[in-house]
């Protein structure tokens, strides 16, 4: 069974550069909306402050994104394992 870098390997890198994009545009998004609802505006930040807020949520975005490969992979699991029964 390849491993999960052996098959990160085998992902051309313009679908990786794709994949990153969307997360960051959707991180960026997150914060605006955030910013938004706080009564603030995006000129009361400095670029380093917006730059935390972005990764910070690109993080949180990682974060999601793994605890739902994890959920897929445990349904599938429970799934087969029912079928075998």
């Amino acid at each position: 069974m390849a491993t999960y870098q052996e098959i990160l390997d085998k992902v051309p890198q313009s679908v990786k550069d794709k994949f990153l994009i969307k997360k960051r545009e959707r991180a960026i998004e997150i914060v605006k909306e955030k910013i938004s609802n706080s009564s603030k505006s995006i000129s009361d930040f400095d670029d380093d402050e917006m730059e935390g807020m972005i990764a910070d949520e690109e993080q949180n975005l990682k974060g999601d994104q793994l605890k739902t490969i994890l959920f897929s992979l445990l349904t599938a699991e429970g799934l087969s394992y029912l079928a075998n029964l």
